[in-house]
């Protein structure tokens, strides 16, 4: 017992946890989305020593060049399920859930039911052009690079690749078909269930992943993955919260949203920005994989274990995406404020923090001669270009924080810089990749975001905020 207050001590420290927790922000949804990244990243060095020692480099390249092919959905997508989670989190402000059911004033529970069965709709054609599109143009690229590798003697081995290409698309479709609903979950403030449920999925995936390598099927991981991924979505639409979907069956008339005038201009702008993005950070690992075996493969395998630590530390402010638009519809911009300064104060510290540890490791593996360290450091980049990007993710979080608090707004004023900024980073990286490999890439991406970028975004976040409130 607690002698201060008689309550047991296991409750006090309970209680202290939670304050502690409760402090640095970190609630259900929160603590769910951090221990899911934070699972990666404790396993993530397994994944990666069985991706070393499992998979010679040309099926690594093939591995992280799949990624790079996947990410074309963009151009499918359009950056509606961004949309979705905005426009949905400003009609959840006068609704919540009771026992699995939607409840609320009806014109707002009609003007959701809209908005979802228009993105179901969308989505549902969407994901067959995806199917097809992507299926079709990584058949045709992959077998080009193939027969461009023996040719030139970049690679001597023949990596079976088609049919995990082909399933892969096939599943990776299916995701598409339901992004709008885990999407419309997000926004109606259902993050903590959701992340709990991508956190075992990320448990469940990382031994199914683990399995499929020990057995030596190599590019199958990818396959197998994605197939827990949609598993676990696949519960979450149609079972557990099938009641809440229920309303979303039924086809209505009122309260019909118009996409043209509250869809539209937000959705061709992110697609816009998205297409250009895929260009800045996907085309790289595509033009090494015809260029030198085993580059894609480092490059992908570093920027990787990049992208777990900065997605790990921006689980502290995308969670509070539906609660900055929901603060937005109330007009309570003090305290949206107050929620965002906070949230991005711990997000930013927590990356500068791990990429400083990152850099310092690879240094240091850089020195070691055992036959570990050495595996791993051949199979990914250096220290200076790591480095390099590592500078230019701390500076892009800020970009990337006050992006989600300004599109809360329903407004996304970020179109020509972002256009500026990925065709600056796309063409220096396509110059200097050329002459100078994995450093001229790195060079490029970080004087894209230092030069353009961060200051343009920056601006607009400030003149956003300074006339909107």
């Amino acid at each position: 017992m607690d002698p201060r207050n008689g309550e047991p001590e296991s409750r006090t420290l309970s209680l202290s946890i939670r304050k502690f927790l409760t402090r640095f922000g970190v609630d259900g949804a929160v603590g769910f989305a951090v221990l899911s990244r934070f699972w990666q990243l404790l396993t993530g060095p397994l994944t990666q020593l069985l991706i070393v020692f499992s998979f010679s480099k040309a099926s690594q390249d093939y591995y992280y060049a799949f990624g790079n092919m996947l990410s074309m959905q963009i151009f499918i997508e359009l950056g509606l399920s961004v949309v979705l989670i905005n426009l949905a989190s400003h009609e959840w402000a006068t609704l919540r859930l009771v026992d699995g059911c939607i409840n609320g004033p009806p014109e707002a529970i009609a003007r959701l039911v809209s908005l979802g069965q228009f993105m179901f709709r969308w989505y549902g054609a969407a994901s067959i052009v995806f199917g097809i599109v992507v299926c079709s143009a990584g058949v045709l690229f992959f077998g080009d690079t193939s027969r461009l590798r023996q040719t030139t003697g970049v690679s001597t081995e023949a990596v079976s690749w088609v049919l995990p290409w082909v399933l892969l698309v096939a599943i990776n479709a299916l995701q598409l078909w339901l992004l709008p609903r885990t999407a419309l979950l997000e926004g109606c403030g259902q993050l903590g269930t959701i992340n709990r449920c991508r956190f075992w999925q990320s448990v469940l995936g990382s031994l199914t992943v683990w399995f499929v390598m020990a057995m030596g099927l190599g590019l199958w991981s990818l396959v197998a993955a994605s197939a827990v991924r949609l598993c676990g979505e696949w519960w979450l639409a149609f079972g557990m919260y099938r009641r809440f979907f229920a309303p979303f069956r039924v086809i209505q008339n009122a309260g019909q949203l118009d996409w043209r005038t509250e869809i539209l201009p937000l959705q061709w702008r992110l697609a816009v920005q998205g297409s250009v993005m895929w260009f800045s950070s996907q085309m790289p690992g595509l033009i090494l994989l015809r260029q030198a075996e085993g580059e894609t493969g480092r490059l992908g395998m570093t920027m990787t274990i990049l992208t777990a630590l900065q997605s790990a530390s921006m689980a502290w402010i995308e969670t509070r995406r539906p609660l900055f638009g929901s603060l937005i519809a109330r007009k309570e911009f003090e305290e949206l404020d107050r929620q965002f300064f906070r949230m991005t104060r711990i997000s930013m510290l927590l990356l500068t923090g791990a990429l400083t540890c990152f850099s310092l490791t690879v240094i240091w593996m850089g020195t070691r001669d055992e036959w570990l360290f050495v595996g791993l450091s051949g199979r990914m980049l250096p220290a200076m270009p790591t480095i390099v990007f590592s500078v230019a993710f701390i500076a892009y979080q800020f970009v990337m924080c006050s992006g989600i608090y300004v599109r809360a707004h329903r407004r996304d004023p970020y179109l020509v810089t972002t256009v500026v900024s990925c065709l600056t980073i796309a063409s220096l990286q396509l110059v200097l990749g050329r002459s100078y490999g994995s450093l001229g890439l790195a060079i490029g991406y970080a004087a894209g975001i230092l030069a353009v970028q961060f200051p343009l975004g920056t601006l607009i976040w400030w003149q956003s905020r300074r006339e909107w409130h």
